[in-house]
């Protein structure tokens, strides 16, 4: 039997005694014609649909003009449904032996966001707990964005997105050139969710079909770099980004690759030795900090190139590669390895657990593990990814959706 909440037992309460009430008042003057014949019955049993009409009027009207709309209210409702159910699931509720019913906290829906109150400690720690859970706490066509308890823990935050009422990003690049002018000069523009300080993830692993959009994500984030004055060093066997050829350091050779990686490391190793006394007065300085520009080094085709390389170039370049994964970041050197497939076979264990996975286009599952790892929380989608759409993984997964940006063939820096 379907637990119900202390809401939907009193809906349910009320549209009985409403339906019953409309019953008898049919049917009173169906029985009165048959064997009484009194008129008083008649016109009580008028005056009674009247007012029962005006009742089912009111509460059908004033939820709709409260939410703005049926369509509002109809969405607001399935997802309350659907998180009060999610908290029974979870047990976070208080059953008494004498009701029919369960409470669970109070559920405040918006277009945006969907609040639970959490001033019940016994539920707070309930939710806290099964905190992830939430990550498809929503109907199908909604996308869970973010999900979190407030600072002074009164309340639970849904934040949600409908898939069916999204509207990409789409910019000129004049406009898109403003938009990354007015972010932090560490912060990289995935899209408007999605405003990464590179301090925080300092390397990337972006992955994807062929026409998935991993080359349009690179382009963007290339351009980024360059507005904000970072020192970009392109290694790329398809010699791809020739437009950009004299804003960049540029290889697409494997012996020039390789020698370019050999010289990221070396730049790598003397940032270090100048940040040494630095870093005895605070460890957490960066050598940007000091004055380094910083290097955004964006290695294409990552797949391509180690079956390029012999067995000791191959050795030779994930030595590397790992060697910057885990040490770059301090030397303000980032790391963006683009390939199709993100799994262990193609990149090593110790260099992926170092870099911010980014996955686009329509992916299967097994696809999704081998990019994100088993048991991890995947947002709810039930809309096929198209181009330039798929999930990054920050503190958790989330659903990314790449700016439109016109005129990047024109780009002159």
């Amino acid at each position: 039997m379907k637990r119900l909440t202390r809401r939907q037992y009193y809906r349910n309460v009320l549209v009985a005694l409403y339906i019953t009430g409309v019953l008898i008042t049919v049917g009173a003057p169906v029985i009165n014609h048959m064997f009484y014949h009194i008129d008083l019955v008649d016109v009580i049993s008028i005056y009674a649909l009247i007012i029962e009409s005006i009742i089912a009027g009111l509460f059908i009207i004033v939820p709709i003009v409260k939410n703005k709309g049926l369509r509002r209210l109809i969405r607001r409702r399935s997802i309350t449904d659907r998180v009060e159910q999610n908290l029974l699931s979870i047990g976070a509720y208080e059953k008494r032996k004498d009701k029919a019913y369960y409470n669970v906290p109070k559920i405040k829906v918006s277009d945006t966001e969907v609040q639970v109150d959490l001033r019940n400690v016994r539920i707070r720690a309930i939710i806290e707990r099964y905190l992830d859970s939430f990550s498809t706490a929503l109907p199908s066509k909604y996308i869970v964005e973010d999900y979190f308890i407030t600072k002074d823990q009164m309340k639970l935050v849904i934040r949600y997105e409908d898939i069916q009422s999204y509207r990409p990003e789409h910019y000129s690049l004049d406009e898109y050139k403003k938009i990354i002018n007015k972010q932090d000069r560490m912060n990289l523009y995935f899209d408007r969710k999605h405003i990464v300080n590179i301090c925080d993830y300092p390397h990337f692993l972006i992955s994807g079909s062929s026409g998935s959009g991993k080359s349009y994500l690179t382009q963007q984030l290339l351009l980024q770099a360059v507005w904000k004055n970072w020192k970009v060093v392109v290694l790329d066997l398809k010699r791809s980004y020739g437009l950009f050829k004299a804003f960049i350091d540029y290889a697409y050779e494997p012996d020039d690759i390789l020698d370019k990686m050999h010289s990221v490391e070396a730049e790598m190793a003397q940032r270090m030795s100048k940040l040494e006394v630095e870093l005895d007065k605070n460890p957490r300085t960066l050598a940007a900090d000091i004055g380094y520009q910083p290097i955004l080094v964006i290695l294409e085709e990552y797949i391509s190139l180690q079956a390029t390389l012999d067995k000791k170039g191959k050795e030779e370049l994930e030595r590397i590669v790992k060697n910057l994964s885990v040490l770059a970041r301090q030397s303000s050197i980032h790391l963006m390895i683009v390939l199709q497939s993100a799994g262990t076979e193609n990149i090593q264990a110790t260099t992926r657990s170092n870099l911010t996975k980014v996955l686009l286009g329509k992916a299967q599952s097994n696809i999704l593990t081998a990019t994100f790892g088993n048991g991890v929380d995947l947002p709810r989608v039930s809309s096929e990814m198209k181009k330039g759409e798929g999930l990054i993984q920050l503190d958790r997964i989330t659903t990314l959706r790449v700016p439109i940006v016109d005129g990047i063939e024109d780009f002159h820096g």
